[in-house]
């Protein structure tokens, strides 16, 4: 202080005032003085009710919590996934040894038990030592919850002014934390937030990350270290610089001497020994079942748009510490996912087979060059203003990369036009099984390999094929069709339509069908028959109301298949029949909870209403199930020996490039995709294309692997509602007339309806 005192005298000594001169000083002085401290009031004002945005509200502090990840769990609480961007992992304070708390007060702020939250003392020190003394040594003037706000609440640029009011925005909020909270919760607040480099955010991530333990295991020299960091992460780090972070540690503990945290003996003991890091590499949660937790996230976008805080302001995923339980079954995932695996990875061996001497894309080279143009490698060099010539050299220059095949991962040198044909061969697989009466999705697989194949196949939109072919049937029905009206199997040209003419897979015509008999061989001609009959409005308007979002078209070939739609909208259509006409839309979520497990808003169920009668219902029913006892779906029985009540439909779009299978039992419904990314890529043949071949099995192992769980049996062991007289008598009838050959795939269809008459008749005596 006296040196203040004599360098205000000093500069008064270089004037000759009189107080003729000094009075007017004076006096502009006191309205200068006036005028600064009324302006900074007003300033001061401004900042304290957050006129520039980061000083948080009461009902904000009251809230003031730890940044915490949201969690997703399965039904049976397995934790899928953590919606988080950072390695960041929260502890209590009661795992915090006390030298590493007494070596942050020591080194950061020595009078943090003594301030609330401003240390006047060291502002002031600030003020003369550095800025008027020009002492840089001095340090600066932040206490630890300033420090704090401004982990949390990130600076933002005033221009000009960014600097006095961040300042101020830090002091004003640093009073009212500590208003509400104790200078342990505080300390914690602190250690849970702070970043220490190299993607470690927190405490206890920096001592797993630096040493390889935990927290609550940290030696004082350790704890120094970490402590030392704080003033520059990344020049103090005891990976990069061993002897700068000795050097930083080593006044540390001389800080914590000076406070007596540790004695002297302490001090020169603990300063002499060597610098031991042991690095380990922090793995973030990968998560389990990712493409059902992506779409999970997708869903509470959604949810996040319409349920505020108490605060009134936005939840967040990443800080929020919501619980998210969901309505996936890990056991059946595990099922769903090996279903698929096995089936992908012996049509894979089957394709690569079959075009072994050539390539996929060979009439269509268009595709591979919107593939290349579409990797990140070509956008990269694109954005880099490379020319097209250069790019192509990279393209043909072999480079290490990982690269994802069916027996296994591999490190390989390959060019990138290579790695872009190796990926562009592979067929993709999606599969989801839904709980009809309650919508709740048990297993969601969206692709074969997440790290490689992120894009999410259930909510893809592809040609449906055969698989839409009940909906049409269903409208028939609602409208006075019979399973047992006969219609010609013959090539009918439609000249409203062009001369359009559709033809049956297997190019078999003659005779007639009956309306069951044409769905359990999948006949295309009697289905457009069909069709005509009722109105392509009516077809539509059904699908609409079993919960077809997709706008369709309105051409004839929409009764087979042609509409682009998802796996999980057309899994929505199928629950109408094992509910007997009322459609059910998927459920995702169950419950979400704040971090402290109060419950929050769930999504709200939507409306169940009836879509065709419980007589339409009993038909589709009975007509779906012989698809399986006797129809193209007959292999889902005798393969993997499933003899309950199940029903379903294949479905197989042009070319065999999409592939799909629908099955149901009272319980569970399941659906399946297969296909190659681009559509133009698809089996050579119909015999390893179609769905029966390769879609449906990865239903059937899914369906076996529950069967033989006695957890998971309820889900087949469930019957259908036994039809009435007057809808079993109307299956009367055999399945075909005069029909030249047996329909591929039918499985001795014509055998079989003699007994199946029979039966019908004696359900009908009884």
């Amino acid at each position: 202080m006296s040196q203040i005192i004599e360098r205000i005298k000093h500069q008064f000594k270089k004037y000759n005032f009189n107080k003729a001169t000094f009075k007017p000083i004076i006096k502009s002085l006191k309205y200068a003085f006036f005028g600064f401290f009324t302006l900074f009031l007003a300033f001061f004002l401004a900042v304290y009710f957050g006129c520039f945005g980061r000083v948080p509200t009461k009902k904000e502090i009251a809230v003031f919590q730890n940044m915490e990840a949201s969690e997703v769990y399965s039904v049976d609480n397995i934790l899928l996934f953590r919606f988080d961007k950072e390695n960041r992992l929260n502890i209590t304070y009661d795992s915090i040894p006390q030298h590493v708390v007494n070596a942050l007060i020591a080194t950061e702020d020595s009078r943090f038990f003594e301030h609330s939250g401003v240390d006047m003392k060291s502002l002031l020190r600030v003020l003369v030592k550095t800025i008027i003394l020009g002492d840089k040594s001095s340090g600066g003037g932040s206490t630890i919850t300033q420090q704090l706000v401004k982990n949390y609440y990130p600076r933002t640029s005033h221009r000009f002014f960014s600097t006095p009011i961040n300042k101020l925005e830090e002091m004003v909020a640093s009073y009212k934390l500590e208003q509400h909270f104790t200078k342990e919760q505080l300390i914690v607040f602190y250690f849970n937030t702070v970043p220490f480099g190299q993607s470690a955010f927190g405490l206890e991530s920096a001592s797993q990350r630096f040493f390889s333990t935990t927290t609550s295991k940290l030696t004082i020299e350790q704890g120094a270290v970490l402590i030392g960091m704080l003033k520059a992460s990344y020049t103090y780090n005891p990976l990069k610089f061993p002897e700068a972070s000795k050097k930083r540690r080593n006044i540390v503990l001389n800080l914590m001497k000076e406070n007596e945290f540790i004695s002297e003996a302490q001090e020169d003991s603990i300063a002499n020994l060597p610098l031991l890091t042991q690095k380990k590499q922090l793995v973030r949660h990968i998560g389990k079942a990712k493409y059902f937790t992506e779409y999970v996230r997708s869903e509470m976008k959604k949810w996040l748009e319409v349920n505020k805080k108490p605060s009134g302001k936005n939840y967040d995923l990443y800080k929020d510490g919501l619980k998210i339980y969901t309505t996936l079954n890990y056991e059946m995932q595990q099922y769903a996912e090996q279903a698929v695996a096995k089936q992908l990875k012996k049509l894979q061996r089957e394709f690569n087979y079959e075009w072994r001497d050539n390539e996929p894309w060979e009439n269509t080279p268009i595709v591979l060059e919107r593939a290349i143009k579409n990797s990140n490698r070509y956008k990269v060099l694109k954005k880099k203003a490379i020319s097209e010539s250069k790019i192509i050299d990279q393209f043909n220059t072999p480079v290490p990369m990982g690269i994802f095949s069916w027996d296994g991962n591999k490190k390989v040198m390959m060019t990138p036009l290579d790695s872009v044909k190796h990926y562009l061969k592979f067929l993709h697989a999606s599969f989801i099984a839904v709980e009809p009466q309650s919508g709740h999705i048990k297993a969601y697989v969206g692709g074969i390999n997440d790290p490689y194949f992120q894009y999410d196949h259930v909510t893809t939109k592809r040609q449906v094929g055969s698989t839409f072919k009940p909906i049409v049937y269903a409208a028939a029905i609602e409208h006075g069709v019979s399973p047992c009206d006969l219609y010609p199997n013959q090539l009918i040209k439609y000249s409203q339509y062009n001369d359009w003419e559709p033809k049956n897979a297997d190019n078999i015509y003659g005779g007639e069908f009956s309306v069951w008999g044409a769905l359990a061989a999948s006949t295309n001609t009697v289905t457009v028959q069909l069709l005509e009959k009722i109105g392509l409005p009516k077809v539509i308007q059904l699908a609409s109301d079993l919960g077809i979002e997709t706008k369709l078209p309105k051409i004839p070939s929409l009764a087979l298949g042609t509409a682009e739609l998802s796996l999980l909208e057309m899994a929505r259509a199928y629950t109408t029949f094992p509910n007997y006409g009322k459609p059910v839309h998927e459920v995702s979520v169950l419950k979400i909870t704040n971090r402290e497990g109060i419950p929050l808003n769930t999504f709200p169920e939507k409306n169940k209403k009836e879509v065709f009668t419980t007589q339409t219902a009993e038909i589709m029913v009975e007509m779906l199930s012989r698809v399986v006892k006797n129809g193209t779906a007959g292999s889902l029985r005798y393969d993997y020996n499933l003899y309950k009540d199940l029903g379903g439909k294949t479905g197989t779009s042009n070319s065999q490039a999409d592939a799909w299978f629908f099955g149901f039992s009272s319980n569970l419904i399941t659906g399946a995709w297969v296909g190659a990314e681009n559509p133009s890529i698809h089996f050579k043949s119909m015999t390893k294309g179609q769905a029966s071949h390769s879609t449906l099995p990865i239903n059937g192992e899914f369906l076996k692997l529950l069967n033989s769980n006695p957890s998971f049996k309820y889900y087949l062991n469930g019957e259908f509602r036994k039809p009435s007289k007057e809808v079993l008598s109307l299956f009367n009838c055999s399945s075909r007339k005069n029909v030249p050959s047996p329909i591929k795939d039918t499985l001795n269809i014509m055998v079989k309806d003699s007994i199946q008459i029979q039966q019908v008749k004696d359900s009908i005596t009884n």
